[in-house]
């Protein structure tokens, strides 16, 4: 049995009227929905509106929306940082970087969902937002950054260069008709004041064609871009680089979905031209959808991350299900190498063991996404690369690992990491970062200035709240030792979030985000911000949790 990839359309929709669904051809008539594509999988955001009925309009497009601090922020969120404050809606899939020059500079990002009622039809516009920070936190500048000629932007991603300026990379589109988006590219915009204003978007990688509820002729369709920049002050200090996974589909059947690469030398004004990088491997990658690009060419990936090493040397981490010992789609962890920048590569290297994270190893929502078991927002076992700087050839990665495989549950889901001390030719056997035995999922890791691994991940392991199915908080955990053998625990949530009581995308919410993000500052402080759902909000006279950006600090 293989996969189906679907990618699932709903930008801007009319109330009941169904998403739209292209279907790639499957490698085997039966499987499983992607559960890996982005940015149009926010998943149905219908619901029924009473005829003449009013609503929030859509809000400002661009420039600076507004301020929050801890001194006006609501009191629930004390002790946390709430960022956004742009009107009713969604806040998901979060990012935050900090200023290596400057502790107190923290920026940040999400989707906003810009809402709109015109009688009985909804339309939700998705930008992504951007927050700042100059004050150490105190207050945030919620900005909504320039499209240019793009309408909708999502996936956001954020750092900054040695010299402190920062970069916000997403995917961005143009509405077509009916319902399509046409050539979904990824973006990239550059702040030289912390955050507060953003360039207009540069094109890193053009996409190609109409995603449409009508189907796929020829479509290059990117998503999951993230990015990096050599901060190591060496020979290609500040040069900025871009990876992304680039689908094409061909007369509605899926072809591919590699790896690509694109850098900038001049502050994200000009980018080079991209190229495929996951490589080919004859033990790794022998099972393939289409194999006129070779019969071990790693092309069926996602969730790319390039990070940088002390050295300068550049490492892509990504997820791969080619591998002929995997069943049901389960992935492993690929990673690959450049020592000039990008210009030349080596690997792919192996740096997990099989995932259980296939078709038949959680159960499914109502969208047919992989789910945990109480909860219905969709999960995945993607997590993060890191590098230590203290140590120019040792790397972690964490991921999620189904201890209990199955579709009727209950899941056990586990933050796993392995580690390589010799530039990611090798690795290490994973070991467990919480043995708690509630779900944990959405890890992101970094390496402090001391060498020691910090992770932050979305934490079931919280207490009830009444008859609440699905409750979680956010949990960074340290290593203490180094290299990193066990761990500490620290829940970073002052107010627990209640997904099973959501206003947004189901009552038992089925999108709150693909990933969540840490970032460690100058001054040695992990900062991290994920989706929060502690807040009431009241949307059409039906009130439940919202959907926030929330931050947090700790040493």
């Amino acid at each position: 049995m293989r996969r189906v990839i679907l990618v699932t359309t709903i930008l801007i929709m009319a109330t009941m009227i169904p998403v739209g669904l292209i279907k790639a051809a499957p490698r085997d008539p039966v499987g499983p929905p992607d559960r890996r594509s982005g940015f149009y999988s926010f998943e149905s955001f219908s619901e029924t509106i009473p005829s003449g009925s009013s609503g929030p309009g859509r809000g400002t497009i661009a420039g600076v929306v507004c301020v929050t601090s801890t001194s006006t922020q609501p009191s629930d969120f004390a002790g946390n940082y709430l960022l956004n404050c742009d009107g009713v809606g969604p806040h998901n899939e979060t990012t935050i970087a900090v200023n290596p020059n400057n502790a107190a500079n923290i920026i940040a990002g999400s989707h906003s969902y810009l809402l709109s009622v015109q009688g009985n039809t909804l339309t939700a516009h998705i930008i992504a937002a951007a927050y700042a920070s100059s004050d150490g936190g105190t207050s945030w500048t919620n900005v909504h950054p320039p499209l240019g000629s793009w309408q909708f932007t999502g996936d956001p991603v954020m750092f900054f260069d040695g010299v402190g300026r920062a970069y916000f990379v997403n995917l961005g589109d143009h509405e077509g008709q009916s319902g399509a988006y046409t050539n979904v590219s990824v973006i990239a915009q550059r702040s030289d004041d912390g955050g507060l204003t953003w360039t207009d978007p540069v094109t890193v990688a053009a996409g190609a064609g109409a995603v449409s509820p009508g189907g796929l002729q020829v479509v290059i369709f990117n998503d999951k871009p993230w990015g990096t920049a050599d901060t190591t002050g060496g020979p290609r200090a500040n040069w900025v680089y871009v990876t992304y996974t680039r689908f094409l589909f061909v007369h509605n059947s899926y072809i591919e979905s590699p790896i690509y690469f694109s850098r900038s030398s001049d502050g994200g004004k000009t980018w080079s031209v991209p190229k495929e990088i996951s490589g080919s491997s004859s033990t790794l990658c022998t099972q393939q959808v289409d194999s006129s690009g070779g019969a071990s060419r790693c092309d069926e990936n996602q969730f790319s991350q390039p990070v940088v090493a002390a050295d300068g040397t550049l490492y892509v981490s990504f997820f791969n299900e080619q591998n002929p010992a995997s069943t049901d789609f389960r992935d492993q962890v690929l990673v690959v190498k450049s020592t000039d920048g990008g210009t030349t590569w080596s690997g792919p290297y192996a740096a997990s063991p099989i995932i259980h994270d296939g078709a038949n190893d959680y159960p499914l929502n109502s969208d047919g996404r992989q789910r945990l078991t109480g909860c219905a927002y969709r999960v995945n076992a993607s997590g993060a690369l890191a590098a230590d700087p203290t140590n120019s050839s040792r790397l972690y990665y964490t991921y999620t690992e189904n201890q209990t495989p199955g579709t009727a549950g209950p899941t056990q889901t586990d933050i796993m990491v392995v580690r390589s001390d010799n530039g990611g030719a090798t690795w290490s056997s994973p070991i467990v970062v919480n043995s708690s035995a509630a779900n944990q999922v959405y890890s992101w890791a970094a390496v402090d200035g001391n060498g020691f691994l910090r992770v932050g991940y979305v934490d079931h392991n919280r207490p009830p709240v009444g008859a609440q199915t699905c409750v979680y908080g956010y949990t960074l955990s340290t290593a203490t030792s180094v290299p990193a053998a066990a761990f500490t625990h620290s829940n970073a949530e002052t107010g627990l979030s209640i997904a099973s009581n959501s206003r947004w995308f189901g009552q038992n919410t089925r999108f709150i985000g693909d990933y969540t993000n840490v970032a460690v500052g100058p001054d040695g402080f992990v900062w991290m911000d994920w989706t929060d759902m502690r807040q009431d909000t009241t949307f059409l006279g039906v009130t439940r949790k919202d959907q926030d950006a929330v931050g947090m600090k700790k040493p």
